[in-house]
């Protein structure tokens, strides 16, 4: 098994933003969404991938 450093460069060269993501952005969206002006947003689906599923698309 990789080192964890090694296997976040590597995984990071495949996003297009050329690193993986951090918890605090993934926690930015669930309290975006969890906020009380947000109540009209729903059933929507939201990936937070650094764009690796629109670069899968233009493959």
């Amino acid at each position: 098994m990789p080192a964890p450093d090694a296997f976040r460069r590597d995984t990071g060269r495949i996003h297009p933003v050329a690193r993986t993501g951090k918890p605090e952005e993934v926690a930015a969206l669930v309290a975006f969404l969890a906020a009380d002006g947000e109540g009209f947003i729903t059933g929507q689906i939201y990936t937070v991938d650094g764009g690796r599923a629109a670069k899968l698309s233009l493959l």
